[in-house]
């Protein structure tokens, strides 16, 4: 009784083991198998994106010199950008990534901004423009001035999410972009990965 007992387990073990590493195997696969697109395929077809991994080539053309923790990236249609993020190993953007064709991997992002989004906005930016306010005439600081000069932007961004929203048919507009976790440089068509701050550490 006892042999066929530890007979019936050890074909569950080796059956489990089997079908872990059947399961291991395909996601790898599926993994080997992420070949890169366009910025202009992913933004014409966003709804098949979003939430799940992709790798997309594009052009650098800017990278936040404040904080490095954003940047976008152009499709062949120059108007077509799109903004990508860093996760935490990658840490931040260098700028000399700037005039570089990238092939960006990571997870497509979704924001939907409806009136609720921008009230809420609108009541964040007021907050930081009256603390700003207290300092107006400390001295004329430099940076107290770009922080103005950035308050303003936010304003006028404010007033197009707005009108953007009435146009819209669905009451809400979606901006997307991709959270990085890998980042690699073309040259002479071929890749490089882009150093992170924690290889470079």
């Amino acid at each position: 009784m006892m042999k066929k007992v530890s007979g019936l387990l050890l074909i569950a073990v080796v059956l489990f083991s089997c079908g872990t590493k059947q399961q291991k195997e395909n996601q790898e696969t599926t993994t080997n198998t992420l070949s890169a697109i366009s910025v202009d395929k992913v933004l014409s077809n966003t709804s098949d994106y979003v939430d799940k991994e992709v790798m997309v080539e594009g052009l650098v053309n800017h990278v936040c010199s404040h904080s490095g923790k954003r940047m976008f990236i152009l499709g062949e249609n120059s108007d077509n950008a799109l903004k990508i993020t860093p996760n935490d190993k990658i840490g931040i953007f260098e700028k000399e990534l700037e005039g570089n064709k990238v092939i960006i991997k990571g997870v497509l992002k979704e924001l939907i901004i409806d009136d609720e989004y921008v009230a809420q906005l609108e009541n964040e930016t007021a907050e930081n423009m009256d603390n700003e306010a207290l300092h107006e005439h400390s001295g004329g600081n430099h940076e107290e001035e770009e922080e103005a000069a950035v308050d303003s932007s936010k304003i006028k961004q404010i007033e197009q999410m707005k009108a953007d929203i009435a146009e819209s048919e669905k009451g809400f507009v979606a901006q997307y972009w991709i959270e990085a976790s890998e980042v690699e440089v073309i040259e002479n068509g071929q890749t490089e990965k882009a150093e992170s701050t924690e290889d470079a550490e």
